[in-house]
């Protein structure tokens, strides 16, 4: 959330009072590009009932199709999984990997 911060200067936005899911948008059309969110590792299909920090971001529908294959990358969770891409956030991915993926949903997002 930081990086996006610096990056974009985009102030997370929490949908509900009681919520620590954030959304990040762009534009006067203000369009979704990341979603910050803690959800049960179970629903990324792990076997763990832990709540987890994981990522949401917009990528290409060829790049979503590989990624997913991939350690620490999953379908979409709650998203379109065609366009969004969910990376969880415990130390799997490197920041790099973290901060490229943000950047490419920025930039897809118009």
């Amino acid at each position: 959330m930081d990086f996006i911060t610096r990056e974009y200067s985009d102030k997370p936005e929490y949908l509900f009072e009681t919520s620590d899911t954030a959304v990040f948008r762009k534009g006067k059309r203000k369009k979704w590009y990341a979603v910050v969110m803690n959800i049960s590792r179970s629903k990324l299909g792990l076997k763990s009932d832990e709540k987890v920090a994981v990522l949401n971001v917009k990528l290409n529908p060829n790049d979503v199709a590989l990624l997913v294959d991939h350690k620490g990358y999953f379908p979409a969770y709650h998203m379109n999984k065609k366009h969004w891409c969910t990376l969880i956030l415990d130390g799997t991915l490197s920041d790099d990997e973290v901060f490229s993926a943000i950047c490419c949903s920025y930039s897809l997002v118009k």
